[in-house]
């Protein structure tokens, strides 16, 4: 695994600031509504940019935006990026879409084998039912099915697939990593299926309660959709970014206090790098080699 140096921290945060400001500029052509979130919110309306210690950029939209958008960035992009989605990369193992540096590499994870630019993530907000429990209930249906993505993504050696069987709490994970091993592409299909009917079950538009199931935070990623009915912009990095109007009770529901600064101890990036490349795209077959040499 490579950590960024403090040398190359700032070619990194301007490689993605980049992508953002180009995202920003496709969005505002197109008349598509966007609101900064997660860390990326925190640092705008805390630092007027990124986070210090932060290595990411995150976005999300409406889902009709959100589709939008993954419609036009698919047909034409400006020279240099690249949108990944689950849908053109086989081995990519989420279910949202990153906006890609096309002239850098990057293999985040050792085990797997997926390779894309610097990017921003970019989330999709859907309609949940109105029934908060409800709601949560479908977010926690996601989450699962999301993790047998992530399982079958995985690409490890056959001493450690073996070794699950010695644990029976591991079985599930036996089980679903041996149907991905020589069902992969049918499963992959099935799993982004169900994770396509979940998302769309209810319509965004008639939505009172909203979800962002492709996130992390488990019930947390459902709150009303009145908090995005309005924008408030904010400097950032140079540039002016879209924060949800209800912003302020969208970050202390993930959050708690955003504006007071973690321990000393806690300010460091939780991104994994198996390999990166600032300057230039390497081929899969190179980093894949670099990534387990390294």
């Amino acid at each position: 695994m490579k950590e960024l140096t403090p040398e190359e921290q700032p070619r990194w945060n301007t490689v993605i600031n980049g992508v953002l400001r180009q995202f920003i500029s496709i969005c505002k052509e197109h008349h598509l509504t966007y609101f900064c979130c997660g860390g990326t919110a925190i640092g705008a309306v805390r630092h007027q940019g990124m986070i210090p210690w932060d290595d990411d950029v995150d976005v999300f939209m409406p889902r009709p935006d959100y589709d939008r958008f993954v419609q036009i960035a698919s047909k034409q992009l400006p020279d240099g990026l690249e949108l990944v989605t689950p849908y053109n990369k086989s081995d990519y193992p989420l279910f949202f879409v990153k906006l890609c540096d096309a002239r850098t590499t990057l293999q985040e994870e050792q085990d797997v084998p997926c390779v894309y630019g610097l990017y921003i993530d970019i989330f999709p907000i859907d309609g949940a039912p109105d029934d908060i429990e409800a709601a949560r209930a479908m977010e926690r249906q996601f989450t699962k099915t999301k993790h047998k993505l992530e399982a079958i993504s995985t690409h490890v050696s056959f001493a450690a697939y073996l070794s699950l069987l010695k644990t029976p709490k591991e079985w599930g994970r036996f089980a679903r990593k041996t149907i991905g091993f020589f069902f992969r592409n049918w499963y992959r299909q099935r799993l982004l299926q169900q994770m396509t009917d979940i998302s769309y079950r209810y319509p965004y538009e008639s939505a009172s309660l909203v979800a962002v199931y492709c996130g992390s935070y488990g019930p947390k990623e459902v709150f009303p959709k009145a908090w995005l009915e309005g924008t408030a912009s904010f400097p950032y990095e140079g540039m002016e970014v879209d924060l949800p109007v209800g912003y302020d009770n969208y970050l202390h529901q993930y959050y708690g206090d955003y504006m007071q600064l973690p321990p000393v101890e806690k300010r460091v990036s939780h991104h994994m790098k198996a390999y990166y490349n600032l300057y230039e795209r390497e081929s899969d077959e190179v980093v894949w080699r670099k990534a387990h040499q390294d």
